[in-house]
């Protein structure tokens, strides 16, 4: 369940220097955003730390040949490249910015074994680098504990804010601020709140065995599930302290932290974003996909915000709504994510649309539906 909640990438113009200059990923270079070609790939010389090292290199003829749409009028044209050209432009985004957090804490609980990844500050910070030109919070708690510390995590948020916050924050999770990342028998959901202040908290239940996600490894192994929650403090970011009109539709809000989740963590490699993305949308895909014309065209009329349809029908707004997302980071880059949850909020969906990209909804998404469905009936 997820709730509403560094290392530098350089990439330029793919210039290949001779085949001759041998290179190995983690290898020293000489020259921020050099490129090389070796074994039919594209390594780009990238800032890790102090030093500079090859990148993990992106695969030849494949990716940086794929035209990227430019609007709603070149989109189905050049649908194959929609997924390439969200990647390339989050990593120059990455490679642009540095992380904004002030103050990081985190919080591992008396009877907790540490999460299976080591280093949530990097996802995290790898996160608000994304969105440098955006407000990040300035105050974050990562909070992680297993079922024997639910009580033991109540305190710790208790002991940070006052308690009539706490009680607000309670009271819009229904009671179950941290016991709802949990089970009878495990913990396995993190969500993401933030109060009135702007202080942000990342609650995480730290799983102690498996529950068959198809993404347990990057969710718990690589940092996405921290990138996820992170990118929803963002979103909140946005709006705090301003009067909102209503709450942005579903699969803008987990859409995008899904999107987000896998293009910052697999910022040096196209090849694990790719790979990431089709696992989290594999029942969507084969000759029986629900997504059809038809379905598309119900879905993208719908007005989903936290509760899905009638009758407890699923509304798909991780893995649908990360594509339709993806689609718009393609044509305006990462920062389009932030933009229309904002303007969303603030104005309401039609109108932050047409203000965002210059069109009608009305008019953007008969195409958005036809690319979409040839996307997922093509296995793309």
């Amino acid at each position: 369940m997820v709730a509403l909640v560094l290392p530098f990438l350089i990439l330029s113009t793919l210039i290949a220097t001779p085949a001759s200059a041998a290179v190995k990923a983690g290898a020293t270079c000489s020259k921020l955003g050099k490129t090389a070609v070796t074994g039919g790939k594209t390594f780009t010389c990238i800032k890790s730390g102090k030093k500079l090292v090859w990148n993990k290199g992106v695969a030849q003829g494949i990716n940086t040949a794929l035209k990227s749409p430019t609007s709603f009028a070149d989109l189905y044209q050049n649908r194959n490249g929609v997924p390439y050209a969200a990647w390339k432009s989050t990593a120059e985004s990455i490679a642009a910015g540095k992380s904004n957090i002030v103050d990081l804490k985190f919080f591992l609980g008396p009877n907790t074994q540490p999460p299976k990844y080591k280093t949530p500050e990097v996802a995290l910070g790898l996160v608000s680098q994304t969105f440098y030109k955006y407000k990040t919070p300035e105050n974050v708690y990562v909070i992680q504990y297993s079922l024997p510390d639910i009580k033991w995590a109540e305190e710790k948020v208790k002991s940070i804010v006052d308690m009539n916050t706490y009680n607000d924050l309670d009271r819009n999770e229904n009671g179950r601020l941290v016991s709802s990342n949990c089970g009878d028998k495990d913990c396995f959901g993190a969500k993401q709140v933030s109060t009135n202040a702007g202080v942000a908290f990342i609650l995480q239940g730290v799983a102690t065995g498996t529950n068959n996600d198809p993404l347990a490894v990057p969710r718990w192994e690589l940092g996405q599930l921290e990138a996820h929650e992170f990118m929803h403090a963002m979103q909140r970011a946005t709006i705090t302290g301003m009067p909102t009109k209503e709450w942005p539709k579903i699969w803008i809000v987990e859409g995008s932290a899904e999107l987000a989740q896998n293009l910052v963590m697999s910022n040096s490699s196209y090849d694990e974003y790719m790979k990431w993305r089709k696992l989290d949308s594999k029942e969507l895909y084969g000759p029986k996909t629900k997504i059809t014309k038809s379905f598309m065209t119900n879905y993208l009329k719908s007005n989903y915000t936290s509760q899905c349809g009638s009758n407890n029908e699923p509304c798909y707004q991780y893995n649908l709504g990360s594509r339709i997302m993806e689609i718009f980071v393609a044509l305006k880059g990462p920062g389009v994510m932030l933009d229309l949850f904002r303007e969303s909020a603030l104005q309401g969906f039609e109108a932050a649309f047409i203000s965002i990209f210059g069109v009608t909804w009305n008019d953007a998404s008969p195409v958005i539906n036809k690319t979409i469905v040839e996307l997922f009936q093509s296995g793309e």
